[in-house]
Parts: C-alpha cells; structure tokens; sequence
C-alpha cells in the first residue's frame, strides 16, 4: 500500500480554481459545458494503484489541482472494484472532485503479455463469444460476453445513478485494431455500433453522464484510409458520430504517449500536428464533438519526451492554428485531459506523478499544470 503524499507547496487557490461545477456536464459542439452551459475543462489523473488511505490520496489530488480523477474497474474483479469505487467517490464528493469510470479489461491483471491488465491483448470490450477465439488474448479464457459486459457496466451504472460526482464513463480502455474492430457496418466487433448500444443502455439507468467512447488504436491503417491513427481511430467518427437516445453527452477520446512509451512515430512536430489534425483534431476545429485525452503522460526525462509534451500540450491549449489545429475563442476552454498516473511507480512508464519523498515531481508537474483550466478573466477579449 502506497502513502499518499501531503501536497504543501502549491498554493489552495490554485486547486480551487481548477475546480469543476457541481452538477452533471454536457456537450455543445466541442465544449464540455456545465448545467448553465458554461465551457469546463476537465484536468484529470489517473489512479493506476492501491492506496492505503484513499481519503487521503484524494485530498493530495484535489490540493495538486486536478478536478478530475480517472478510475478503472475490470470485469473479473466487478465486486471488489465496486467497493473501491464507493470508497473513491464519496472521497471525491468531501474534496470537491469529479470522477471518471473507465472499464480497462475483461479479466483483470493478469499477466506480462497484457502488460498485467494494460491493454487488452485481443483489443475487444469482451472475450467471449461470437467475434473472439474465447481468450483475452493473452492465453486466459475468456469469460465476458457483450451482453455480460453490457451488464456489468449496467451494474456500475446502478451503484452511482444521480450522483453527479461521477460525470463519465470511458466506456472500453484501448481497444485496438487486434480485435478486427470496425466503425459501423454490424456484426459483433462493431464498436459504434456497441457505443451507441451500451451507451443508450447506461442513459436509461443515468442519463446525466458523459459517455466516452475511445478510438480504438490502429498503428496500420485508419477507418478512413488515410494512414495508421496509433492513438485513437476516430477518423470518421465525424461522419457516422456515436447518437445517443439523450443527445449532447457523447465525448470521444484518445490516448497520447512519447514514443518511449508508445514506440510510434513522429510523436512531435509538424508530422505529428497534421496526423492529429486528421485523426481527431477535425473534431474540435469543426465544432463537432468535444475529445477528452484520456490518458497521456510521460516520465518526462528525455529530450524526446519534452518535444512531445511541447507539441501535444501546445496542440491542445489553441496554439497551432497556423497548422490547422484548434483555436480557442474567450470563454472556450482548450481539449481536457488525463495525466497517467497519480503515484509514486518506480520503474513503470511513466513513472508517476510523486517522487520517492511523495512530493510533486516537478518536471511532469511543469508539463501538466498546462491542463488546468484556463480562467475566464485572464482569457483574450
């Protein structure tokens, strides 16, 4: 069990500041807007361990600034995870924090060539059934079918229904092209198709949250056939967008990492502003539908890792245009994300957000500070 760090250097205005609206949140073109329509920006952080006081660990959060904490569950473990979940949330409603669900795997941690639960090898939101070979593929057999999954979710739905702290549910972490996943057309490994079903189904139970639905990873090719989208495919996502029966909560995602991490390539630069501008960033210059970052991060301590972090965050916070990306007019706010990951994880990469002492690492606080919400009064006229 992990201590959780007392945060005492940074100044409480600034976490205050960060802070989201009570209340559930919605869509309007790409903005997430509060319940007067006022655009928000969610800055989250990833919980990747267990912490043994979770009061504790959320207050350490709330004090870094973060407004948002992002939080998984797997099938396998839906019962213990639920607990934990409980414990999570009623911290985060005493601090002033909102929480993301994010469903990670089938079958829990369960070994290296999953990366112990990081991705799922078979690249689907279920693993078994028609569409699979019935593993996780990673040699586990399987024991989730679309409808448990459906299920589950369903279940989780029930436990926080109109509870506005919880503000979104990630609906599938990483799927990736392994899984033959398409964007419409049918059949069981369609994930638009599972968007629009699982989403429907969860609105019916609470309609106030988000549905986030993640671009599954496709470092070959692209739905739209224009070159690989590695870090999330929603290249026609514009055109055949996720409707759901309540309109306006739909948020699409992708995942972003330095190519130490993610071995793909350009992760920085002007090749990499354009493969952005054509897998995801049409979506928020066209006014479409808002992209939330749902996990990128960095140990940051490579030369290679700082030009990635330039280029991403400058990408996200409106500053190339010039390149096609978006801009942002006063009262928007730039494209949210989710730092990875809240902890103190030596010899993981990244590396956490806490160094050995629990104190802020000073160099990824450098870089995700720039994900706090910008305040209105000092935005341009």
């Amino acid at each position: 069990m992990a201590a959780a760090p007392v945060i005492a250097a940074l100044p409480t205005v600034v976490a205050a500041a960060s802070r989201l609206p009570p209340g559930y949140l919605h869509t309007s073109g790409s903005q997430i807007v509060d319940a007067a329509g006022r655009p928000v920006r969610i800055a989250s952080v990833g919980w990747n361990q267990h912490f043994g006081d979770v009061p504790a660990t959320v207050n350490a959060i709330a004090a870094s600034g973060f407004n948002t904490i992002r939080v998984s569950w797997d099938d396998a473990d839906l019962a213990a995870d639920r607990v934990l979940l409980a414990h999570i949330v009623a911290a985060a409603t005493r601090s002033g924090l909102k929480v993301i669900i994010d469903h990670h795997n089938d079958e829990g941690f369960t070994n290296p060539r999953d990366g112990y639960g990081a991705q799922q090898r078979n690249g689907l939101w279920f693993d078994r059934g028609p569409g699979t070979n019935d593993t996780n593929g990673a040699g586990v057999p399987g024991t989730v079918s679309a409808a448990r999954f459906e299920a589950d979710w369903l279940t989780i739905a029930q436990v926080f229904a109109g509870n506005p702290t919880v503000i979104g549910f990630d609906l599938d972490n990483e799927p990736t092209a392994n899984g033959h996943i398409t964007w419409g057309g049918g059949g069981p490994t369609d994930i638009h198709a599972m968007y629009q079903t699982v989403g429907d189904a969860i609105q019916r139970i609470d309609p106030g949250v988000l549905i986030i639905a993640e671009g599954p990873q496709n470092y070959r090719t692209s739905f739209a056939h224009r070159g690989p989208a590695p870090v999330g495919d929603l290249t026609v996502a514009g055109s055949m967008p996720v409707v759901l029966t309540i309109p306006d909560h739909v948020v699409y995602s992708v995942h972003d990492y330095p190519t130490g991490i993610s071995n793909f390539r350009p992760d920085s630069g002007p090749a990499a502003i354009a493969q952005m501008n054509r897998v995801w960033g049409y979506l928020v210059t066209g006014h479409i539908a808002p992209v939330w970052i749902g996990e990128m991060g960095s140990s940051m301590k490579t030369a290679n890792d700082r030009a990635w972090a330039a280029t991403l965050l400058g990408y996200m916070n409106g500053q190339d245009g010039a390149e096609g990306g978006p801009v942002f007019t006063a009262g928007q706010q730039p494209v949210p994300g989710d730092w990875w990951a809240w902890g103190y994880l030596p010899g993981q990469a990244p590396d956490g957000t806490l160094n050995a002492a629990g104190g802020l690492r000073r160099s990824q606080y450098r870089v995700w500070q720039q994900l706090l919400p910008i305040d209105p009064a000092r935005q341009p006229g």
